[in-house]
C-alpha cells in the first residue's frame, strides 16, 4: 500500500511538472521595439517571426550589403543567395511591418534598420500567409494562393526579419541555413525537430528563443506518429516530451 501511494505521488508530481513545463518562453528576448515595451505583444510577434517561419514562408532569403537607406526602404546587393534571388542581384526592401502595416515612425526605423554599408542576412516577401492555425511544417505544403500580398518586397517585422551576418559569431546564420535546408529543400521533419531541440540550448539568444517557439509550433500540430517518435526517443530532453503531454 505504501509503495502504491509513493508511485501515485510520483505520477502526480510528474504530471504537475509536465503541465507547467515550458508553457512560455522565459529566456532572453530579441532586441526589438516591443520587447522593451509590451512583453505579451512581443511574444505574439516572436511566434510568427521565427527562423522556421521565415524558412517556410519567405519569398527571398539572402546575404548582402546594404546601401541607399531612404525613409521606409533600403537596397541590398546580394553576395550569397539562399532563396528566390541570385548572387549580384540588387533588391529594394521595404519595412513592411508586423502584420504588413506600414507607417512606423522614423525614429523606430532609424533604430531598427541596418546601418549603411553593413552586411546582413535578411528575409522578405511579397506574399503573406496567416500562419496561425495552419498545420503544414514545410514549404512544399504551403498553398500556392497567398492570403494577401504586397506590391513591394518587404520585411515581415523590422529587425526580426534581418540581422548582421556575423551576429552571435555566425551561429544564427548557421542555424537558419540548416533550418532552410530541412523545411525548404530536403523537407525532413526529423532533421528539423532535432535542429530545434539543439537550437533550444544554443549559446545564441536568438537561436534559443526561436527554437523554443518553433518547438511549440511542432507540438501544436504534430501527427500521432511524430508524437510517438518524440516520446520514444531516449535522447529527447524530458521537458520537450512534457510539452506533448501538457495541454497547449
Amino acid at each position: 500500500m505504501k509503495k502504491l501511494l509513493t508511485l501515485s505521488t510520483l505520477a502526480v508530481i510528474t504530471l504537475v511538472v509536465c503541465l507547467r513545463a515550458q508553457r512560455g518562453y522565459d529566456g532572453p528576448m530579441d532586441d526589438t521595439y516591443w520587447s522593451k515595451r509590451d512583453e505579451r505583444y512581443y511574444k505574439s510577434i516572436a511566434f510568427r517571426t521565427t527562423l522556421g517561419v521565415f524558412a517556410r514562408y519567405s519569398d527571398v532569403v539572402g546575404v548582402g550589403h546594404v546601401s541607399n537607406i531612404v525613409d521606409d526602404h533600403f537596397t541590398v546587393t546580394i553576395d550569397h543567395a539562399l532563396v528566390g534571388c541570385t548572387n549580384g542581384a540588387v533588391l529594394v526592401v521595404y519595412e513592411g511591418g508586423e502584420g504588413w502595416d506600414d507607417g512606423c515612425p522614423k525614429y523606430i526605423l532609424e533604430e531598427y534598420f541596418p546601418t549603411n554599408q553593413s552586411r546582413i542576412v535578411f528575409t522578405a516577401s511579397t506574399n503573406l500567409y496567416f500562419i496561425s492555425g495552419r498545420k503544414f511544417w514545410n514549404h512544399k505544403e504551403i498553398p500556392r494562393q497567398p492570403d494577401d500580398s504586397r506590391e513591394n518586397l518587404s520585411l515581415r517585422y523590422l529587425n526580426r526579419s534581418w540581422w548582421y551576418a556575423d551576429r552571435d559569431d555566425g551561429l544564427l546564420f548557421t542555424q537558419f541555413t540548416n533550418v532552410i535546408q530541412a523545411v525548404r529543400f530536403d523537407q525532413n521533419w526529423t532533421n528539423y525537430f532535432y535542429l530545434c531541440c539543439d537550437g533550444a540550448n544554443s549559446p545564441s539568444n536568438r537561436v534559443r528563443e526561436d527554437s523554443f517557439w518553433d518547438l511549440r509550433y511542432i507540438f501544436y500540430f504534430f501527427k500521432d506518429a511524430q508524437a510517438q517518435f518524440i516520446l520514444d526517443d531516449p535522447l529527447v530532453d524530458p521537458k520537450h516530451k512534457c510539452m506533448i503531454l501538457a495541454p497547449n
